[in-house]
């Protein structure tokens, strides 16, 4: 019976050694993280001025200025044709389209829709094709919206769908 149990004891040392190193393995893999399908060169380039203008666009919502939404908008889209990669380009199709709404709009509340759509679709290329640790995702659960702001100005939290009644209403997400 001790030698069963002696055995059972050197067994699971051995288990818990290989354990230990399989933890140190997996830990250096995540060191050398493969980023080749992340655009940190001339396209992340390009994709930050997309977000540049997008916080002007920002901006002007929280402010409620509808001409200015309607200019920055054009901004935004013209930021956006600059990019070259095609597969960033077709992920911001749908964001294109609400973009031109937002230009033509003449209801503040309909451009806050399609805002949001916008947010969206950039957000998406952001967390997944192109980086950048100075904008993060924010969440207004009483309006159900999303946007991105610039944290590296401000973390404050400026709610461009509800900026008369709740202004600083949502969290980053």
């Amino acid at each position: 019976m001790k030698l069963l149990s002696l055995m059972i004891l050197i067994v699971q040392v051995g288990f818990a050694q290989d354990h230990k190193h399989h933890g140190q393995k997996m830990k250096s893999e995540k060191k050398e993280m493969n980023h080749s399908a992340h655009a940190h060169g001339v396209e992340n380039k390009q994709f930050n001025k997309v977000l540049s203008e997008y916080e002007s666009l920002h901006q002007a919502f929280f402010d409620e200025k509808l001409e200015k939404t309607k200019t920055q908008a054009k901004s935004v889209s013209a930021a956006i044709s600059e990019i070259k990669d095609p597969e960033i380009l077709k992920l911001l199709t749908y964001t294109q389209k609400k973009l031109t709404e937002l230009q033509n709009s003449t209801d503040l509340d309909k451009s806050k829709e399609a805002m949001n759509v916008v947010s969206q679709g950039i957000l998406n290329v952001l967390e997944k094709h192109a980086p950048n640790k100075h904008y993060a995702r924010y969440y207004c659960p009483m309006v159900k919206k999303y946007w991105i702001q610039n944290i590296k100005d401000s973390e404050k939290v400026m709610n461009p769908y509800a900026s008369t009644s709740m202004p600083h209403c949502g969290s980053k997400k």
